[in-house]
C-alpha cells in the first residue's frame, strides 16, 4: 500500500470512474465470491489479497480518494480460484464488457438524434463498399492461406501495464 501512495506501483481492482463512493455492483460479485472460493478453498494469494482489501478501506489514503474494491477486484479473485491462468485475465475482463459495447452501438445505430458520446473511438480504415459474395461462392482459409499456422506471439510474461510502470513511463493515477 505504501508504494501505491507513492505512485511507485499500481493497484488494479481499486476504484471506479464512474462510481465515486463504491461500485455497487462488488457487493453482489463479493457474495458471488465467497461461495466460489468455500468450493475452491483458499490459498496463500488469496489471503494476500483479502489483507490488502481490508487495509486499503481502513487506510486513510484510499478512504480519502474512495478508492474501495470494484468488480475487477473480486472477478480476478473468482478467475484464479477457478484456476485460470493470468494471461487469461484481459480477455475474461472484456467477454462480459462486450454486451455493454454492442448495446451502445446499437443504441446509437437506433436513435434517431444520433448518441453524444461514443466509445471507444474508431476509425474504420478498410474498403468503402465491396460486391456481395455468395456463400458457396468464396474460398475457403485452405485456398486463400489464412490461418493454416497459428501466429507465433512474443510474450515475456510480463503485462503491458507492469512494464510501463516498471519503466517509469506512465505515472498512476491514484
Amino acid at each position: 500500500l505504501e508504494a501505491v501512495k507513492k505512485r511507485q506501483k499500481v493497484l488494479s481492482g481499486f476504484g471506479h470512474r464512474v462510481y465515486k463512493t463504491s461500485d455497487p455492483r462488488s457487493f453482489i460479485i463479493r457474495k458471488v465470491a465467497d461461495e466460489v472460493f468455500a468450493v475452491t478453498g483458499r490459498d496463500p494469494l488469496l489471503d494476500t489479497a483479502m489483507a490488502l482489501h481490508d487495509a486499503a478501506l481502513k487506510d486513510e489514503y484510499f478512504v480519502s480518494r474512495k478508492l474501495a474494491p470494484n468488480v475487477d477486484f473480486w472477478s480476478g479473485l473468482i478467475y484464479r480460484a477457478m484456476g485460470f491462468p493470468m494471461d487469461f485475465f484481459p480477455v475474461l475482463f472484456v467477454v462480459p464488457r462486450v454486451v455493454g459495447w454492442v448495446a451502445h452501438w446499437r443504441q446509437m445505430m437506433l436513435s434517431p438524434s444520433g448518441v453524444k458520446i461514443w466509445r471507444p473511438r474508431q476509425i474504420y480504415v478498410g474498403p468503402s463498399t465491396r460486391d456481395y459474395v455468395p456463400l458457396q461462392e468464396r474460398a475457403s482459409a485452405v485456398q486463400v492461406g489464412v490461418g493454416l499456422e497459428p501466429s507465433v506471439i512474443e510474450h515475456s510474461g510480463m503485462t503491458k501495464r507492469r512494464k510501463l510502470a516498471e519503466s517509469g513511463k506512465v505515472k498512476s493515477k491514484l
